[in-house]
């Protein structure tokens, strides 16, 4: 049986003077790495321990391991949620994502817009205020400076749809207008986000949009870290 929620906000439960924690069982057994790569020295204990060599050696590695894992973890990170429950909407959060890169594919638009569609709201339940600045920074070295945009702000743009929701401002992306990518924002999510909640709706599963994942995380990436 699994624990109740209010179990887990019960801290008196958690001993505060734990002098053994249970193991994951994978004491003194390395992570795999990619193949033609070797583990650093069981010696090093701290990164800065580490020598240039195996610094420039974890750089080249990296470089290899981004482009050959980036698009298999974000996609990872969406797969997880398939069988999550819905707040409410007729579909959750993953259908609502694979529904509206959907609508997007059905539409003609460029492959990069469409994984937009599809991670727009990767975040949304573990990142809830801040889900549009999660998928944006997931994608900003790969996508234009449009789309870049919109994903920051969809969030927001998508409150001036609820006016039967009083918690929300339904006006407060008016204090955007007049920004070059304002109209591409409000029309994207008119017309996917807002709708991408049917259940009769066709939608293709997420396997469809895996080589296109694939061909906008092997960009080259623009090296932009981002600071919100």
């Amino acid at each position: 049986m699994e624990p109740k929620f209010d179990e887990f906000l019960d801290s008196s439960s958690i001993s505060k003077n734990v002098s053994f924690l249970q193991s994951d069982g994978l004491l003194h057994q390395p992570s795999q790495v990619l193949p033609a790569y070797e583990h650093l020295s069981e010696s090093r204990t701290a990164m800065e321990e580490l020598t240039p060599g195996e610094w420039n050696s974890l750089n080249l590695y990296r470089a290899r391991y981004n482009q050959e894992q980036q698009a298999r973890q974000a996609l990872d990170m969406l797969a997880a949620s398939k069988d999550s429950p819905s707040y409410g909407f007729r579909v959750n959060n993953y259908r609502h994502c694979l529904q509206c890169a959907t609508m997007l594919y059905q539409d003609g638009a460029d492959e990069e817009t469409i994984v937009c569609g599809l991670f727009h709201d990767l975040g949304f339940i573990v990142c809830p205020d801040n889900h549009g600045e999660f998928s944006a920074t997931l994608l900003a070295n790969y996508i234009s400076e449009k789309n870049l945009w919109m994903l920051r702000h969809h969030a927001l743009f998508l409150d001036h749809h609820a006016s039967g929701n009083l918690l929300l401002d339904t006006n407060a992306r008016e204090s955007y207008r007049g920004h070059p990518y304002f109209e591409y924002t409000a029309d994207w999510v008119a017309r996917y986000d807002q709708t991408a909640i049917q259940t009769q709706h066709e939608t293709a599963p997420l396997e469809f949009f895996e080589p296109m994942v694939y061909r906008v995380f092997t960009r080259l990436s623009k090296g932009v870290k981002l600071h919100y």
